[in-house]
C-alpha cells in the first residue's frame, strides 16, 4: 500500500472508531449514490507530495523486536515466488522451511516456541505445537533456521498457513505532506452540520486522538453547507480541508537475518616466508575451519 493510500485508510479508520453522531453509513473514497450510503464522509487528497530524496524514504534494521508475520505456502508448489527453483518442502514431505529464520517467542524472547508463539494449519487443520518429536497432527519448530518438522507427511495439495514472530526486520518510513479533503454528506442540513462538527472534533479538536505517523494536521478551510445534489443521492454536503504531515511506516522482514543453514567452511592459505640472513624461502599451508 502506498503512503498516500495508507494515510487515507488511517484517517478513515480513526473516524470509524470515534463513535460519531449521526453514525456515518460510509467513510472513505466512495461518493454516495443512494440513500443507504448516507450519511457519508468522503476523503480524498487535493494535493500531496513526498519529501525530496535527501529527506524522504529511509530505512532502519530493527533488532531484538517482535514482529508478527504470516506465511502461506502452497503444498502443490512449495517455493518462494522470488526463488522458484528452491523447494521449501523436503522430499519426504515432513520438513518445511519458512521464508524467514530467526523466529522469536511472542514477547520477543528467544527459546522454544509454544502455542502462544506459533500457529500452524495444514489444509485448514490446526496442528499442535510441540517441542518433542512430533506425532500425527503435531509440529515442532527450529526457531533459528525457521524450519518446521511435522509428525506425518504433508498432503500433495492445500496450503500451510503459519503465524510466527520475527526478532529482526527492516522498517521503511516514507514521509508525505499535502492537503486532505473531507466532504460530509447527509440528507438534511442539521445532520451535515452535526456530523462535520463531530469529525472536526476528532481530527483537530478536544477529542483529537493520536494517530501513528501523523506529525501534524491543521484546518485550512471549512465551507458552507451546499444545496442538494441529485447526482449524489440528493444529499447536501460540507467541505473541509486540512494541511498535514504524515509518515508511512512499513515493517517487512526483507532483512530478517535468521540463519537459513550453517555450512562448515575450511580455508587453506599458502604461506611463503623468507629468511633474510640466508635467503632461503620456506612454504607452508595454514588451515582454518569454522
Amino acid at each position: 500500500m502506498s503512503a498516500e493510500s495508507a494515510f487515507l485508510t488511517a484517517i478513515a479508520n480513526l473516524l470509524a472508531g470515534a463513535g460519531l453522531s449521526p453514525a456515518p453509513a460510509s467513510i472513505g473514497a466512495a461518493e454516495p449514490v443512494q440513500n443507504a450510503d448516507l450519511p457519508a464522509i468522503v476523503l480524498s487528497l487535493d494535493a500531496v507530495h513526498r519529501l525530496s530524496a535527501g529527506l524522504g524514504e529511509r530505512s532502519a534494521l530493527i533488532r531484538d523486536g517482535a514482529l508478527p508475520w504470516q506465511a502461506t505456502i502452497d503444498l502443490a508448489n512449495p517455493v518462494l515466488p522470488e526463488e522458484p527453483g528452491f523447494l521449501l518442502l523436503s522430499e519426504d514431505r515432513l520438513s518445511l522451511i519458512l521464508p524467514h529464520g530467526g523466529l522469536r517467542q511472542a514477547d520477543g524472547g528467544e527459546g522454544p516456541l509454544g502455542a502462544d508463539d506459533l500457529s500452524v494449519s495444514v489444509a485448514g487443520a490446526a496442528q499442535t505445537v510441540v517441542n518433542t518429536a512430533p506425532g500425527a497432527g503435531e509440529v515442532r519448530a527450529d526457531p533459528s533456521i525457521g524450519q518446521l518438522e511435522f509428525g506425518s507427511a504433508l498432503p500433495a495439495t492445500g496450503n500451510v498457513v503459519v503465524n510466527y514472530v520475527l526478532g529482526q526486520w527492516e522498517r521503511r518510513v516514507t514521509p508525505i505532506e499535502g492537503t486532505l479533503s473531507m466532504v460530509v454528506r447527509a440528507a438534511a442540513a442539521d445532520s451535515v452540520a452535526n456530523l462535520s462538527d463531530a469529525a472536526l472534533d476528532v481530527l483537530i479538536g478536544s477529542s483529537n486522538a493520536p494517530l501513528r505517523g501523523l506529525r501534524k494536521i491543521a484546518l485550512a478551510e471549512l465551507g458552507s453547507i451546499s444545496p442538494r445534489d441529485t447526482t449524489l443521492a440528493n444529499s447536501r454536503g460540507r467541505l473541509a480541508r486540512f494541511s498535514f504531515d504524515f509518515e508511512h511506516e512499513i515493517n517487512e522482514p526483507e532483512s530478517s537475518g535468521g540463519v537459513i543453514r550453517r555450512i562448515p567452511l575450511t580455508t587453506r592459505l599458502n604461506v611463503v616466508s623468507a629468511n633474510v640472513a640466508t635467503g632461503v624461502l620456506t612454504t607452508g599451508v595454514v588451515t582454518e575451519s569454522e
